[in-house]
């Protein structure tokens, strides 16, 4: 209830943005603000992968040119997952440009089927 009440402003005035992503089992979308600081991605794994590891998943619609924060939300259990060890920028998380986060992405974990993570991006100006 209270991740619902921090995030409500960004979900209920933000911009909604798809992600596309070449494994129909991932499935991915997120809101940014319209100011471009900050934002909020899910990444979901619907049923299990031909690939084990989903590979990148790009984050849309931030600014180009500025630099964000990423890493899950907090107070949010970790999702189960088939890695033995998850990426490693998920502990602390990781720090790219907009543009970096559009093209290349962030690598998640392998998720089990019906599991989901939550991101939440911040500009660091």
């Amino acid at each position: 209830m209270a991740l619902h009440k921090r995030l409500r402003p960004l979900l209920h005035a933000g911009r909604v943005v798809r992600v596309d992503h070449p494994d129909p089992a991932v499935w991915a979308h997120g809101v940014v603000d319209h100011d471009t600081t900050r934002a909020v991605y899910a990444v979901a794994r619907l049923a299990t992968s031909v690939a084990q590891v989903p590979g990148a998943v790009r984050l849309p619609g931030l600014d180009p040119g500025r630099r964000y924060r990423v890493r899950p939300v907090a107070d949010v259990p970790a999702p189960a997952t088939i890695d033995r060890s998850a990426p490693t920028w998920l502990a602390a998380g990781v720090t790219l440009t907009g543009a970096a986060l559009a093209r290349v992405g962030v690598q998640v974990p392998a998720l089990h089927p019906e599991q989901s993570l939550v991101l939440e991006v911040t500009a660091v100006d």
